[in-house]
């Protein structure tokens, strides 16, 4: 599916979940328009000052009750940071990875079905549930977040954004939930499923658990793919909460040698009602001399729930180091 017919069906797929308000509008809760503006100012070693979006997001979404056994989600929403940073090989900004720099990117776009024997999700564009779930033990901070779309920072191999995704999500028992998912990014590569994953997750009271698995399509070698295996696990002791990540990534594939495992450990702690802090350290063993590691820090000020402060900086074995600041408001 290319970009231009993305950018199409998204706002379909939109008004699709917005036939039903002119019938049952007390059965629409929303629409409610949200986002989030995190600004500052970034300074990447070798490269001058830079005043910084980090996150800059809005959009809208709300819930349709059709009946008591189904009800639909719907999000659609835009990310700025892109068409506001002046991205370069030493940086990296989310849709970077595939916009042209100026782009305003669309960073979700789905509708979900919300049943008692599960949901179902289509996602032309959504952040991955397997970053988001897995490895948000580690993944602590507001610009050295080191999955696979950071560009130099990239530490893991996981991707944080995905698209063209068919998820199925089961209902929760006693803290377990499974969710599969199919994505499809890629049009013309002859492959009708180009990504095909899996995860098991336990949540329940301080502590929480997940496992998955991922299997990557490799065009240039039929039959020789990349398999991915996460592992994440986090546990709150209130005021400390300690977490880790591990992922080994098997390519079969000789012409791309994408095999490297990486793993992380972070702990974050709430000093006050008003201040926060992380610190974390990860590293991965990727050929070629492309190994790395990191250690990143971050101090928070939290003026309330929605705004707060924060002073960040990032040291890595091979990378540039960086250092961040800025103000986060939410709405």
């Amino acid at each position: 599916m290319t970009t231009a017919t993305r950018l199409t069906l998204a706002p379909l797929a939109l008004a699709l979940a917005l036939t039903g308000q002119v019938l049952a509008d007390e059965h629409h809760t929303g629409p409610q328009f949200y986002g989030t503006l995190t600004g500052g100012m970034l300074n990447v070693d070798d490269r001058d000052i830079d005043l910084w979006a980090f996150k800059a997001e809005a959009g809208v979404g709300g819930v349709y009750t059709v009946n008591e056994g189904l009800r639909i989600r719907y999000d659609l929403v835009g990310d700025f940071a892109n068409a506001i940073n002046s991205v370069d090989d030493q940086t990296w900004t989310p849709g970077a990875h595939a916009q042209d720099d100026g782009e305003i990117y669309i960073r979700t776009a789905r509708v979900l079905l919300l049943t008692e024997y599960g949901n179902i999700g289509l996602w032309s564009r959504a952040p991955s549930g397997f970053w988001a779930q897995l490895y948000r033990n580690v993944n602590k901070f507001e610009y050295n977040q080191m999955h696979g779309q950071t560009g130099q920072n990239a530490i893991f191999g996981q991707a944080e954004q995905g698209s063209d995704v068919l998820s199925y999500a089961t209902p929760r028992f006693g803290g377990f939930q499974f969710i599969g998912a199919v994505l499809t990014p890629d049009a013309h590569n002859g492959e009708e499923v180009d990504v095909a994953t899996g995860r098991l997750i336990y949540e329940q009271g301080p502590l929480n658990v997940g496992v998955g698995h991922t299997q990557v399509n490799t065009p240039v070698e039929e039959g020789y793919d990349l398999y991915r295996t996460s592992f994440g696990l986090g546990y709150d002791f209130g005021v400390i909460q300690l977490g880790g990540v591990y992922e080994h990534n098997d390519d079969h594939a000789e012409a791309t040698n994408r095999s490297f495992d990486a793993w992380g450990v972070n702990v974050s702690a709430n000093l006050s009602e008003s201040w926060s802090a992380s610190l974390g350290y990860s590293e991965n063993d990727k050929p070629n001399d492309a190994d790395n590691s990191a250690v990143v820090g971050i101090v928070r000020h939290h003026f309330n729930q929605d705004v707060y402060a924060f002073l960040e900086a990032g040291h890595y074995d091979r990378t540039d180091n960086n250092l961040a600041a800025g103000i986060s408001v939410s709405f």
